[in-house]
């Protein structure tokens, strides 16, 4: 029998702490709000403990060896690997509904971190539903499809991707969700193999220069590039579905995408009046510009 220790959970999430900013890993984008919470979380996972961090009886439990090199395993993955948590511990939650919405997540998809949904449900109480369908391109692990139809038990969403190692993905959310009435997959390179119009179409295209992509932080390098990648300038996919986009919408029907702010400033030095585009206050530079753009078909 493995002998306890004078270690306690309390120390092993402060000695994760310590590693983690002598590392100087990057985490703002991957579920991790700070490295106390990303400490507390990673050691809770590898104890299989539920994620009651007030708990006295959990945070001043001693721990036998077998225990402490499991996290420290854990802290492994992040720290020397890099890996961004959600790939660790396979799940991630997200979204705006309370409790954020829990997804699965593996390395064949993008992590969800689109402020997209930020406006979701005011998006969707603007629009005059017509067939109440919704359409999310690109969607990888199926996030923001799936909440969609979280938000409104009356429409049905299409989750549409490239990849059949992302579909996977998505399906288990949908099924984790109990939404296989309502959400269903389609493999489609953007809108080949779409059919039928939509009252909304939410993307997240992929958006990155080659320039940009390299100079990325490790973290980033573990996601599918075909999520991030988009051609010579970045521009590749958002031009070809704001070309397409409205072939696929009903009358008044929105298409909701997200492009980053460098996209947005060409998009506008292009001339785009039917645009309405969105910021959102925050810390972080890039969404304190205008990232996310709607437009809401006339004809």
């Amino acid at each position: 029998m493995t002998q306890l220790t004078t270690i306690t959970v309390s120390d092993m999430v402060r000695w994760g702490v310590s590693r983690m900013r002598e590392a100087d890993v990057y985490y703002f984008y991957f579920g991790d709000t700070d490295l106390f919470q990303t400490a507390r979380y990673l050691t809770f996972f590898a104890l299989h403990l539920p994620y009651d961090y007030s708990n006295p009886i959990y945070l001043n439990a001693k721990l036998d060896e077998q225990e402490i090199l499991a996290i420290k395993d854990i802290f492994n993955k992040r720290i020397k690997e890099r890996l961004p948590t959600p790939y660790i511990t396979n799940e991630y939650w997200y979204g705006p509904l309370s409790p954020q919405t829990k997804f699965y997540i593996n390395k064949d998809v993008f992590v969800p971190r689109s402020p997209i949904y930020l406006k979701l449900k005011e998006l969707m109480q603007s629009i005059t539903w017509k067939n109440h369908r919704v359409l999310d391109l690109g969607t990888g692990s199926g996030a923001l499809g799936i909440i969609s139809a979280l938000l409104n038990a009356e429409i049905e969403v299409d989750l549409a991707d490239i990849c059949p190692a992302a579909l996977k993905v998505a399906q288990i959310n949908i099924e984790r969700h109990g939404l296989e009435n309502r959400v269903e997959c389609v493999q489609s390179n953007l809108f080949q193999n779409i059919k039928g119009k939509y009252d909304l179409i939410i993307t997240v295209p992929p958006n990155l220069s080659p320039e940009e992509y390299n100079k990325n932080t490790p973290e980033f390098f573990h996601e599918p590039s075909l999520s991030l990648r988009s051609g010579k300038d970045g521009f590749k996919h958002i031009k070809k579905i704001m070309e397409e986009a409205p072939n696929y919408l009903n009358h008044n029907g929105v298409l909701a995408a997200e492009v980053g702010p460098r996209l947005a400033s060409l998009i506008k030095s292009k001339g785009s009046p039917w645009l309405d585009w969105f910021s959102f206050k925050s810390q972080d530079a890039y969404l304190n510009k205008d990232c996310m753009f709607t437009y809401r078909k006339q004809k």
